[in-house]
């Protein structure tokens, strides 16, 4: 059974569990990481991509929400004021009237935890809670830019960034997941024992990463409802002992595997069975 078919047997198949049992390690291995890649595509790279379609992607978004600007001669100059307030983000540009008033501006500051203020002479940024004041004319003279090189210069190292965090993700699942698996042996152990089964705790452990199959399976449809399932880590570990459960209860009842069955019987012999006629009875 190849691993393909072993992750759709591990959900409905509990007699499957006695063949997973008798896989290599390697193999288990390779279950319990294609099971965690698919409940990654599923969690993270495909709304990641549904993201990116519908919004044209990280640079478009930028491009949107910055105004068209140009810094030249120590100077920033917008075409049009502009401010976008949402939660807690604060950003107002104006570089064609005197800068906003310092008690305006400490209010802004204590009100929001991103801020973005600026005139056509200084800058002022709030970044947890991190606060900076920026003069232009402190910059270099030959200083020269617009909002669209300034995004052609740093989109490729936003990429970068999201692509380090993705595998980052990645790995992070696949390390919890093999421990998680270990609650799953542990608890696992006094399943067995209440069972009287003398599976070891590897053997469990194997077992365990099977398990997971379900409950990933539900966490990763879960993921597109607009609720949560509260303590879903409890209730996932209990469907994978539910499962262990039922393994152990199918590896202790034999298995005909379609054989018809035989039956003996013992010849008994006849005690009184009549004297061959062929003796003479009185000699």
């Amino acid at each position: 059974m190849n691993v393909f078919s072993e992750l759709i047997h591990s959900v409905y198949d509990l007699k499957s569990y006695g063949i997973f049992l008798k896989d290599r390690k390697r193999k288990t291995f390779l279950f319990g990481f294609l099971l965690v890649l698919l409940y990654y595509l599923v969690t993270v790279i495909l709304p990641f991509v549904q993201f990116q379609v519908s919004t044209g992607g990280i640079g478009k978004i930028v491009d949107e929400l910055l105004p068209d600007f140009t810094i030249s001669d120590n100077k920033l100059h917008v075409d049009e004021p502009y401010e976008l307030i949402e939660r807690d983000v604060f950003i107002f540009v104006d570089t064609e009237q005197e800068f906003m008033d310092q008690d305006d501006i400490q209010k802004i500051l204590r009100r929001y935890n991103m801020v973005l203020v600026a005139d056509e002479n200084t800058l002022v940024i709030k970044n947890n809670n991190q606060i900076q004041y920026l003069e232009f004319a402190d910059w270099s003279p030959d200083l020269k830019t617009s909002k669209r090189q300034l995004i052609d210069m740093f989109l490729p190292y936003v990429n970068v960034v999201i692509g380090i965090v993705l595998v980052v993700v990645f790995l992070f699942m696949q390390g919890t997941f093999f421990f998680g698996v270990l609650f799953v042996g542990l608890l696992g152990m006094i399943v067995a024992s209440c069972m009287k089964s003398d599976l070891t705790f590897g053997q469990l452990y194997k077992l365990g990463i099977y398990t997971r199959t379900t409950p990933l399976l539900i966490k990763g449809l879960a993921s597109f409802l607009p609720f949560g399932i509260p303590l879903y880590f409890v209730i996932s570990i209990g469907i994978s002992l539910g499962y262990l459960a039922g393994a152990i209860r199918n590896m202790q009842t034999p298995d005909l595997e379609g054989n018809p069955v035989v039956f003996y019987s013992q010849e008994i012999e006849d005690r009184w069975s009549r004297p061959d006629d062929s003796q003479d009875r009185w000699n």
